[in-house]
């Protein structure tokens, strides 16, 4: 049997990329709305777990009242039913922005039947990107004195 990619090495033209989805997540039977998320972000994380994704990070999505400005999170409650809108964002193995966005809808998809998954966006992940490391020497600090003892 013969396989488009060998799972110890990467060809040389994939790189990894960051994908961000919207996923609507429907609970039933939540009592509150802390529950409602807690259980959206449990499922779904559940199923990015199992996926050829090299890390996942699942937000709840946050809208903003048209009158007053208000951020909330995107939940709505109703008596047995809830919906959360949560941002999943997965980095993938592929050639390109394109394929990129298929791997990601392909391998979160057969996970998540019937579930609607919107591309947000797409970016290249670079090594310059990835976060530093925390420095616990200055945890204590605020960020004047920090940056002080940066500069001398």
């Amino acid at each position: 049997m013969t396989s488009w990619r060998s799972d110890d090495k990467m060809s040389i033209d994939e790189q990894w990329y960051e994908i961000q989805l919207s996923v609507p997540w429907v609970v039933a039977g939540a009592k509150s709305v802390q529950d409602v998320i807690n259980i959206a972000v449990a499922e779904v994380g559940t199923r990015t777990k199992s996926t050829e994704a090299q890390s996942s990070e699942i937000l709840v999505q946050d809208v903003v009242c048209p009158s007053c400005g208000y951020e909330m999170e995107a939940a709505l409650c109703t008596t047995d039913f809830a919906l959360v809108v949560l941002t999943v964002i997965v980095e993938m193995l592929a050639e390109s922005h394109e394929e990129s966005e298929r791997v990601a809808k392909r391998e979160l998809g057969v996970r998540m039947k019937d579930i609607p998954l919107t591309v947000l966006e797409t970016r290249p992940v670079d090594e310059a990107d990835e976060k530093p490391e925390m420095n616990f020497v200055d945890l204590g600090r605020d960020v004047q004195s920090r940056s002080e003892t940066k500069q001398t």
